[in-house]
């Protein structure tokens, strides 16, 4: 904006003040080009003689430069470029001899403040640049330590799937192979209940040369803490009995005698337990005998329950045989006709 040209003294505006941060060279720059303003003799439009107070825009026009850059070119905010130096100091080294004026600084002085002035900025920027960079650099750190930890949880993550994975293939065919086990359980279930009902009802059950049944998969099922107990008494008196049983050297008749009172003695999983024992003793002969003894003597529910019991330890054949046994002694009698 042009002064008026009566408000302040000449080339008022040419005296910029500097901020306290500006570098020596720049600063020497500023006050020479300050020096050489009040040296240009101005022709305003419309005038036929030069002003003694130019503005500074009527001084930026005749420089060929805009009236904010002379603005921050003299007050050193701004390095300017070098031609724009050296068109000052012609127009200045022009003007100053017709009003009887020198020019106190050389073009050599200019030139030298004017690269003195760049490296400074220079060096200021490469400051910066290297301040930059340094922060650059840590946060370059920073992201890669962050992705090289995103990468390592990426990669247990995966593993953790896979694992996963490898568990659900493994759960899917144990449920599918339990499946199967249950589809053949119902069967085996409803085959066993048809013969419970031709027991109850006197039918003949079918005959011994029936194919074995296949074994059973029963699950086990949870018990308290005083069936628990109970079951490894029982336990601990059906392992001694078997040891009684299978010792050898004993009559025939005594070996009987102990299997009726078993028999008797014995509670349908005691009894199932004890002919589990004995089979896997090897000693047949006592567990077809034991069979006989108590699907003969031992009323139709006990010989179910323990048929029962055999299930679920797993000895399916005994079981059947066990209902065999009771079928066949308690079919009805046939007279002999003649």
């Amino acid at each position: 904006m042009p002064y008026s040209r009566n408000s302040r003294p000449p080339y008022a505006w040419a005296k910029k003040s500097f901020e306290s941060g500006l570098s020596p060279a720049r600063r020497e720059l500023a006050a020479a080009l300050q020096s050489l303003c009040p040296l240009l003799l101005i022709t305003p439009e419309g005038a036929d003689a030069p002003t003694h107070n130019p503005t500074q825009g009527e001084v930026a026009n005749r420089l060929t430069m805009s009236e904010s850059a002379l603005s921050r070119a003299l007050s050193g905010k701004v390095l300017p470029e070098w031609r724009s130096v050296e068109v000052l100091f012609e127009a200045a080294s022009t003007d100053a001899p017709k009003q009887g004026m020198e020019v106190s600084v050389t073009l050599e002085d200019l030139y030298q403040l004017h690269e003195k002035a760049a490296g400074e900025q220079n060096s200021a920027i490469a400051t910066r640049l290297s301040i930059d960079l340094e922060s650059a650099s840590r946060q370059l750190r920073a992201v890669r330590d962050e992705n090289a930890q995103l990468r390592s949880a990426y990669a247990e993550l995966r593993a953790q799937h896979d694992l996963l994975r490898k568990e659900a293939s493994l759960k899917t065919g144990s449920l599918r192979s339990l499946q199967r086990k249950h589809t053949v359980l119902q069967r085996k279930a409803a085959s066993l209940q048809e013969q419970v009902s031709r027991l109850e009802a006197g039918s003949p059950a079918p005959s011994s040369g029936a194919q074995a049944a296949a074994p059973l998969p029963v699950p086990h099922q949870a018990r308290d803490r005083q069936r628990t107990e109970l079951d490894a008494a029982a336990a601990q008196n059906v392992a001694r009995r078997a040891e009684v049983l299978c010792g050898g050297g004993r009559q025939a008749d005594e070996a009987l005698a102990l299997l009726r009172h078993t028999a008797d003695a014995y509670s349908p999983a005691e009894t199932a337990l004890l002919v589990v024992l004995l089979t896997q003793n090897g000693q047949d002969d006592l567990v077809r005998d034991l069979l006989h003894i108590y699907g003969r003597d031992k009323p139709d529910r006990e010989v179910l329950y323990t048929a029962l019991e055999l299930l679920k330890a797993d000895a399916p054949a005994k079981a059947e045989a066990l209902l065999l046994i009771a079928a066949e002694t308690r079919r009805p009698y046939k007279s002999v006709q003649h």
